[in-house]
Formats: structure tokens, C-alpha cells, sequence
């Protein structure tokens, strides 16, 4: 199957939108709701189920700290759950957007990357101008590896880098890109779409000061899948943007126990 054109007069079009990516509307918006759904309650299951399992193996609370294996597991649990239940209704609709990668694909990826630099300046210097450059991205703050026993640390390590870069990705943009954007598009065209998406992507970080990072990146995976009707794409450029705060994070928990 050839690879899809990326000429900017058919990417940005209501019918291309629809014929790259549309999903039926109410199908996709109840699925999102369940994968989200589903995940949360998965992710407070098995988070009981450790705690309980922690403090009867061991006689002691386990640390709630982002980075612990603990909290990792969870939002691994998360993420696995809802982005299988995504996936499986995304797949209901008979589309097929992950392929392989293409010329064109890989041509998106490139021009993705140099936008999302272009955001992380952007970032910078609205963190500096306002006097946040410490800021930590909501729900990071106590972001933590580091354990009295370096077989967990490594464990906990693992865990958060591949929810983080991963699975997290993958599961999100299937809900957000796959779902969201592909039930949006059809009715409101590319553009229109992809700035609602992003917009709820962001607010979904619950970060007001990385919030317009955040839809950026939301924006640029959405044009990036609108580009190429391949999910793929999008991920690859999300699992890079994530790849660099995981790494920071993990990086700094580390030396600071230096």
C-alpha cells in the first residue's frame, strides 16, 4: 500500500481528515471514557493489592513517591488496561493505523522533532520569564527511584521509564489521536480537531504551567497522524518528547542521593 501523500493542501481539509482518520463519533467518545475509566479502576486495584501485599511481606508502608516500583506498577497498570481496551475499540472500527514507517512517515517524525524543540524553547524561556525554571511537571514533584536496596531502585527505574516513554504514550495517543481526534475530525476539520484534542490533552496533565507545552505536543502528534493516517508517527514523536523528561527525572533522583 503506498504511503499517503503529505501535501499540505489535502492534510489540512475536512475530507482528508475524514478519510485518514475518521472513527464513528459517539463509538469513539464512549470508548475513550471507558479506557480512561478502566484504567483508573485498575490501576486502584492493584495499587491495594501491593500495598497489601508489601506490608504483610514486609511489616511496612511502602513510599507513594512517583518512581517507586509501587507507584510505577500502577501507573503501568493504568496505561496497559485503558490502552487495551482503546486499542481493541479503535481496532472495532475496522481502521488499521499503526504501519510501518514510510519515507513520507519518517519525513513527518523529522519535521515533528524540530517542532517540538522549537516548544521546549518556548518553554524555557516562559519558565525563565516567570520565575519557574525548578518547575517540576504536576504529579512529579517527589518524583523518587532511588531505594535502601538497588535491586528495587533498578526495578522502580524500569518500571517508570517504560509507563514513561512506552506504554504511556502509546495508550495515550490511542485514546486522544486514535479516538478523540478521529471522532472530531470528520465534523470539525484537521485544524479545529487538533486544537480541541490538544487542549484537552493538556488540561488532562493537570499542570497549568506546563499546560501549553503540553498542548503543543498534543497539536503537533495530532497534525503529525492527520499527515500520515498512521498512529504511529504520532507515537514515535511522544515517546521522544517523554524519553527527554524521563530521563531528566530519573537522572536528577539519582544525583541527588549522590
Amino acid at each position: 500500500m503506498p504511503a499517503p501523500s503529505l501535501t499540505l493542501a489535502r492534510v489540512f481539509t475536512r475530507d482528508d481528515g475524514r478519510d485518514r482518520v475518521a472513527v464513528p463519533f459517539w463509538n469513539a467518545i464512549l470508548s475513550a471514557a471507558g479506557a480512561i475509566a478502566i484504567g483508573f479502576a485498575a490501576s486502584f486495584v492493584a495499587t491495594i493489592v501491593l500495598i497489601v501485599a508489601i506490608v504483610l511481606a514486609t511489616g511496612r508502608t511502602p513510599s507513594v513517591n512517583p518512581g517507586h516500583p509501587l507507584v510505577a506498577a500502577s501507573e503501568l497498570m493504568f496505561y496497559l488496561t485503558g490502552g487495551a481496551f482503546a486499542w481493541w475499540r479503535l481496532r472495532a472500527t475496522g481502521r488499521q493505523p499503526l504501519r510501518k514507517l514510510h519515507a513520507p512517515e519518517l519525513r513527518a517524525i523529522l519535521i515533528g522533532v524540530a517542532a517540538l524543540f522549537l516548544v521546549r524553547v518556548g518553554t524555557v524561556i516562559q519558565l525563565t520569564a516567570t520565575n519557574q525554571t525548578k518547575h517540576v511537571q504536576s504529579g512529579f514533584e517527589h518524583f523518587d527511584v532511588v531505594t535502601k536496596q538497588p535491586t528495587i531502585t533498578a526495578i522502580g527505574i524500569a518500571l517508570a521509564v517504560v509507563a514513561m516513554v512506552v506504554v504511556g504514550p502509546i495508550a495515550e495517543e490511542i485514546v486522544f489521536r486514535g479516538l478523540l481526534f478521529g471522532a472530531l475530525a470528520p465534523r470539525l476539520g484537521v485544524l479545529a480537531s487538533a486544537l480541541i484534542t490538544a487542549l484537552l490533552f493538556g488540561a488532562a496533565h493537570g499542570d497549568p504551567v506546563l499546560f501549553p507545552t503540553l498542548a503543543a505536543l498534543g497539536f503537533i502528534a495530532a497534525l503529525a497522524y492527520a499527515a500520515t493516517g498512521n498512529l504511529t508517527v504520532s507515537i514515535a514523536l511522544h515517546m521522544l518528547n517523554n524519553a527527554l523528561g524521563a530521563a531528566v527525572l530519573v537522572a536528577s533522583s539519582l544525583h541527588h542521593h549522590r
